[in-house]
């Protein structure tokens, strides 16, 4: 199975109605034999060049003895029909894009998951015996710091036409994975007769076009929805696009969102900024926005 730029439309309770029966196949009075391989979940290992370790991983995408056994949503207790108890297994770790729960794809820019189960018919392997498995980043993977609201300065300036300006937040800052550290998170506040934040990077990023994923991560929270997305610096013009707008979110959440079709929707521009946008809802009331650990991810 190839990580490329697959991504797949998965509805989880299609995938969980899948499951059921199948495990019911795995009966041990039955003629086919199995092992019933058991994922709570998936973490990242810390990387400090690459940002926070900070990840959701919704699915996965599993693989033995050159066969695809099928997606399965985490946690799972996946049934592996094997011609010998003691194969690889490689799992593929899946993500929500855009924001969307029943938008599944293989996240290409972590590794997979590879493993003997040394195992025997009719058993059950836990993988690993406790706490989660831990991924990490393909070397290959271009992984760019846009903003982690750690250093002097903020990489996302505001627009002239924004109506408010950062605030460094300790107190709601986002509460990173355990041995990370994090100081503070940017947070905006859109107060009765402020309507619009937009802040856009100072820099321009090169990225790769022709269809190839780029993805950027991030943690938020918010009492209002927000939008993400791309300018294109086009010789004599500049477009602003639109990628996606998130709900209002009360808990931190882990954000993946793939840019390739605003950034291959131009090919003809010279690098991209990012920005971020969002109008208040609340007549009456402050709306707030907090966001961290901002990254570029492609190849």
């Amino acid at each position: 199975m190839g990580t490329g730029s697959r991504i797949i439309h998965i509805f989880l309770a299609a995938c969980a109605l899948t499951l059921v029966g199948t495990t019911a196949s795995c009966d041990r009075n039955e003629a086919a034999p199995c092992v019933i391989l058991e994922i709570d979940s998936l973490t990242l290992a810390p990387d400090p060049a690459r940002g926070t370790s900070s990840a959701h991983i919704r699915s996965v995408w599993v693989e033995s003895e050159g066969k695809n056994i099928g997606v399965f949503p985490l946690p799972a207790k996946i049934p592996l029909p094997l011609s010998n108890p003691a194969s690889k297994v490689r799992i593929y770790p899946g993500v929500e894009v855009n924001g969307i729960s029943s938008f599944q794809a293989i996240y290409e820019f972590y590794k997979p998951y590879e493993r003997d189960l040394n195992s025997s018919f009719g058993s059950t392997v836990k993988w690993p015996p406790l706490g989660p498995a831990v991924l990490e980043y393909e070397t290959w993977s271009k992984v760019v710091i846009v903003e982690d609201f750690e250093s002097a300065g903020i990489q996302l300036a505001p627009s002239q036409r924004s109506d408010t300006v950062w605030t460094l937040t300790s107190a709601e800052r986002f509460n990173p994975p355990l041995g990370e550290s994090n100081s503070a998170s940017g947070m905006i506040i859109l107060r009765p007769g402020q309507q619009i934040f937009e802040a856009i990077t100072q820099q321009a990023y090169v990225l790769p076009r022709g269809g190839q994923n780029v993805y950027l991560e991030f943690n938020y929270k918010s009492t209002m929805p927000f939008s993400m997305g791309v300018v294109a610096n086009q010789p004599g013009q500049t477009t602003q696009q639109s990628t996606v707008t998130f709900r209002d979110k009360s808990a931190w959440a882990k954000a993946y969102v793939n840019l390739v079709t605003e950034v291959s929707g131009f090919p003809s521009a010279i690098d991209y900024n990012l920005f971020v946008g969002a109008v208040r809802t609340r007549p009456d009331k402050a709306d707030t926005l907090w966001l961290d650990n901002l990254k570029l991810v492609y190849r």
